[in-house]
């Protein structure tokens, strides 16, 4: 079942946030893109920081990529661990 895994991470600034994204992409372009299973993907500023949604084809493919490749680039630009969220995907579409 597709899930939608929200990560937010704040304190946060948009230059942080910057520097995130371009080890993120740098990440992806090493890897051959982005990781299959994942279906969507949109930030956007919230409080003081920001939040990362992503759907995802299953809870175990997105909670590890999470855990185990975002997590990283997080601590390695000095941000806080984020608190993740993930809720089950009743209706999914794309224009």
């Amino acid at each position: 079942m597709a899930v939608v895994i929200r990560l937010t991470v704040a304190p946060a600034t948009r230059e942080q946030f910057d520097a995130l994204d371009d080890r993120v992409g740098k990440a992806m372009d090493a890897a051959g893109g982005p990781p299959a299973r994942l279906m969507s993907h949109v930030v956007h500023p919230e409080g003081d920081g920001f939040v990362v949604s992503d759907v995802w084809r299953s809870e175990a493919e997105g909670v590890a990529y999470v855990d185990h490749t975002l997590r990283a680039l997080i601590t390695d630009v000095g941000l806080p661990d984020g608190q993740m969220q993930v809720a089950p995907v009743w209706s999914f579409a794309r224009p």
